[in-house]
């Protein structure tokens, strides 16, 4: 009821402020709504960057050995890739906290422990925002 007594109002008032103050107003309220929406792309982009790198990861943690088979899973996975995005596989060994050969022992005689490292570099955005963004994600391998 309110409501329409308001636009009632509105509608009867022939002195100009409201149209005015309404012109001033609506320019700030669409920029707040198109960036809303440019953050929720963002984070919907993000989302799904991650989600891609969890696929690869679990295929790692399911016994996976094979880079390759593990970057097709990811660039699968991922259904908002632009075409620039990188994704990278690779395996790397570790002595310690100290990166090293996978095909020779640690110092101590200990075999290495080896582990897959998925990154993923990509520009995301909407219409005012965007950036170039990476994700990565290391996980053991047996």
């Amino acid at each position: 009821m309110a409501m329409s007594r308001l636009l009632r109002r509105f509608a009867s008032d022939r002195s100009g402020a409201p149209a005015v103050e309404f012109a001033l107003i609506a320019p700030l309220l669409l920029a707040l709504i198109v960036a809303a929406t440019d953050i929720a792309h963002i984070a919907v982009q993000r989302s799904d960057m991650t989600g891609a790198i969890r696929s690869g990861t679990q295929y790692f943690m399911a016994g996976g050995t094979v880079p390759e088979r593990a970057q097709t899973i990811v660039e699968e996975a991922w259904s908002s890739r632009p075409e620039e995005a990188l994704v990278r596989v690779e395996r790397i060994c570790e002595c310690g906290e100290v990166e090293a050969s996978c095909n020779l022992l640690c110092p101590d005689q200990s075999v290495p422990l080896a582990y897959a490292v998925i990154t993923i570099e990509a520009p995301i955005g909407g219409v005012f925002m965007s950036h170039y963004s990476t994700v990565s994600d290391k996980v053991r391998v047996r």
